[in-house]
């Protein structure tokens, strides 16, 4: 199966939004159990910036990129 750009652009924005409710999530919850600095709770929210700024710049090359044949038959 392959996606056109559009639709790729579309599966990343969507990653890009489920992680940064996921990030979101995590930070209110280690906020309210006292965890908010510790070194495990930094660590995975700098993963989690990293996957949402790549996703995000994929989402947004992607679709301001010009429209593929194949996404015009699907």
């Amino acid at each position: 199966m392959n996606l056109g750009k559009r639709s790729s652009a579309r599966l990343y924005a969507l990653t890009c939004l489920a992680c940064v409710a996921w990030l979101i999530q995590s930070l209110v919850q280690a906020s309210d159990d006292g965890s908010l600095a510790n070194w495990a709770t930094i660590v995975f929210s700098l993963c989690l910036l990293v996957v949402i700024g790549w996703t995000g710049y994929c989402a947004v090359t992607g679709w301001n990129a010009k429209g593929d044949a194949d996404d015009a038959d699907r």
